[in-house]
């Protein structure tokens, strides 16, 4: 063998050694990366933005009666509602994959006006790492956030319709409560707050707070049907004051809303008049 032909040979065999280890790196990057792809693999989701396989985690519902319309300061109240309570970090805000429910008070308890179903992101924007970018989930977390602020507006700015002869909130309640509840659901896991935004003057054929109406012990006995199952349920209270009804709304009433509650089995969570 020639010396050229042993200098050729030393340097293939040089070449192969270096060639072994950044083979060997190339695999174990390749299982590293793999690695955290699947661990940080983004939650399919459905049209409501909840995860498909688990469902939401929780629910909030609000029902907001519009059976007379709102004075400026209750429409200032209702968007600050919105913008921080629910959204940011307020008194009562929506965690991750936790599911809000938005419906206006009709004259019909059956057909609630749904003003808005949509849970909120699974990750805030601020809890995003390195790690969520190897499956694009900063693009795909800023897609979600900004499809939830797109609709979250909405309910807001257009679909409320105020002004109706009518406002039975027993009845209403009774019949969210048979949807939302988490006995109804069979998984006590699922929390639910239910939040009513209301003058909280209850007015149909079957009771009416502008006339002569029960104590909350008697309910069961004189209206058995107007008492919803409330059990495991956090329940919030906003009463909106009007100086029409000043005569109505009194302190007997408003602690009558706090008797009914526990009484239907509920916790009362939060209560104020505005």
């Amino acid at each position: 063998m020639s010396a050229r032909d042993r200098m050729a040979q030393k340097v293939k065999s040089q070449r192969r050694s270096l060639l072994l280890p950044l083979g060997a790196g190339a695999v174990l990057l390749s299982g590293v990366i793999a690695f955290y792809s699947i661990g940080v693999k983004p939650v399919e989701i459905d049209e409501r933005g909840c995860p498909k396989q688990s469902g939401p985690v929780g629910f909030t519902v609000l029902l907001i009666d519009t059976s007379d319309t709102f004075s400026p300061k209750h429409q200032e109240m209702l968007s600050g509602f919105f913008d921080d309570a629910l959204v940011h970090q307020g008194a009562m805000p929506i965690g991750p994959e936790e599911l809000l429910v938005v419906y206006q008070l009709t004259e019909d308890p059956g057909k609630t006006n749904l003003l808005l179903e949509v849970c909120r992101p699974t990750k805030d924007l601020g809890d995003l790492t390195w790690r969520d970018g190897i499956h694009k989930g900063r693009s795909i977390a800023e897609r979600d956030w900004r499809e939830f602020d797109e609709k979250f507006d909405n309910p807001i700015k257009s679909n409320i319709v105020q002004g109706q002869a009518t406002s039975p909130l027993l009845e209403t309640i009774g019949v969210l409560a048979a949807r939302h509840a988490p006995g109804k659901l069979g998984d006590q896991s699922r929390r639910l707050h239910f939040i009513l935004f209301s003058d909280l003057l209850q007015h149909s054929k079957r009771l009416s707070h502008f006339r002569d109406y029960p104590v909350v012990a008697d309910l069961r006995q004189s209206h058995r049907d107007l008492m919803a199952d409330l059990e495991g349920t956090d329940v919030s209270l906003y009463r909106l004051e009007r100086p029409k009804y000043q005569v109505y709304q009194t302190a007997d009433h408003y602690y009558w809303w706090t008797e009914y509650v526990e009484n239907a089995g509920g916790k009362i969570r939060f209560q104020d008049s505005i």
